[in-house]
């Protein structure tokens, strides 16, 4: 059942969902048109003991148990990082700071090895190369230097690469459509919700919550509508006024008034035509609206009606109490340019006179235009 309904969400907001895929793969397309393609290279170095200055085995397994110290390995690292040791190489120095901003540089430490690994990016391939190169004998002769017991030495040269490692545009093409597929999805369901928030909220306006009926002030407005589309035209009004629910409404609890209006109205509603409408007029009343319907007409349906409504009504938790409605109907005919509130008013006389009277409690009037 959740399946479907989720499908069903899905298939009404489809479109969102293929709009949002086609803006963010677009969107990644042109990012990727727009950025400056950045090369990589990768060159590694390996530290050991110098082999030249040990006179036995024993001294070189000294010197790689020393060498196991995280400390020294690190400090290798960073003098590798430091701008200073390099800055006055050739290469590095005949390009301008704006230009070598654009080159970044960074050293990380196999983990478990003696081995350092540098990457070097930036937009030029040739000079990725180049930069690593400098770096690297600069680093390699002050290294050497500074620690003669070990040897700082290239395991593997740097490589002029041939392709960009960013941007990817068929790589940043389909996640972009993954993230677009899950936006999308997001917003159709979003939008699913707010629908029927604004829905809910709608329907609270127009129908009683109590009833299901429509509301007074929407049945009016409605019934006016109908007055004001084509002038002249036949219309009946019919107020029900349920007189055996109204004398028990103040004693009977409120969950049997709520459940015995109800009843009445879903009998009502069944038993109207499509263009028909029913609405919660009063607290013991309920209000019709037949549009094209002449008084004869009218006079028949209400009556089929009163019969049907005046069956007793009993609860399931409460088989000892016993409601008959008792309706009382006043039906307004009109068929000239009245008013609504002619209408209205003359209808309500009728449910009054109806209500105030015993036997026959169906009272209708025409109105003379």
């Amino acid at each position: 059942m959740e399946m479907r309904y989720y499908l069903r969400i899905i298939q009404r907001g489809w479109w969102i969902i293929l709009l949002t895929i086609l803006v963010a793969v677009n969107a990644s397309l042109i990012v990727s048109y727009l950025t400056v393609p950045q090369f990589q290279t990768i060159s590694r170095f390996v530290v050991s003991p110098n082999a030249t200055l040990f006179t036995d085995s024993w001294d070189v397994v000294s010197s790689l148990d020393t060498l196991d110290r995280r400390s020294i390995i690190n400090t290798y690292k960073e003098v590798l990082a430091d701008p200073t040791i390099y800055s006055n190489h050739e290469t590095i120095a005949a390009m301008s700071p704006e230009e070598l901003a654009q080159y970044t540089t960074l050293v990380t430490v196999v983990p478990d090895t003696n081995i350092v690994q540098m990457t070097v990016s930036g937009p030029d391939a040739n000079k990725v190369v180049g930069i690593s190169k400098a770096i690297s004998s600069s680093s390699i002769g002050y290294i050497n230097d500074l620690y003669p017991v070990y040897s700082f030495d290239v395991m593997t040269q740097p490589e002029v690469p041939t392709e960009p490692y960013q941007p990817k545009p068929v790589q940043n093409a389909l996640l972009a459509l993954i993230v677009g597929l899950i936006v999308g999805l997001g917003l159709a369901f979003l939008r699913d919700q707010l629908q029927n928030t604004i829905e809910s909220m709608r329907m609270r306006t127009i129908v009683d919550n109590v009833s299901t009926a429509y509301t007074k002030d929407y049945f009016e407005k409605r019934l006016l509508g109908e007055m004001s589309m084509i002038p002249g035209k036949t219309i009946s009004l019919g107020i029900i006024n349920f007189r055996g629910l109204e004398e028990v409404m103040d004693v009977l609890p409120q969950g049997l008034t709520n459940q015995t209006i109800q009843r009445l109205t879903q009998i009502v509603r069944e038993e109207l035509r499509g263009r028909d409408l029913v609405g919660r007029w009063d607290r013991s009343q309920l209000a019709v609206m037949l549009p094209t319907t002449p008084m004869s007409a009218a006079e028949n349906t209400f009556r089929r009606l009163q019969g049907m409504l005046q069956d007793e009504i009993r609860f399931e938790d409460s088989s000892d109490l016993v409601i008959h409605p008792d309706p009382c109907i006043g039906i307004g005919v009109t068929s000239k340019e009245d008013s609504l509130e002619e209408l209205v008013e003359e209808t309500e006389n009728a449910v009054e006179k109806a209500s105030a009277i015993m036997g026959d409690t169906l009272v209708s009037v025409e109105l003379a235009g």
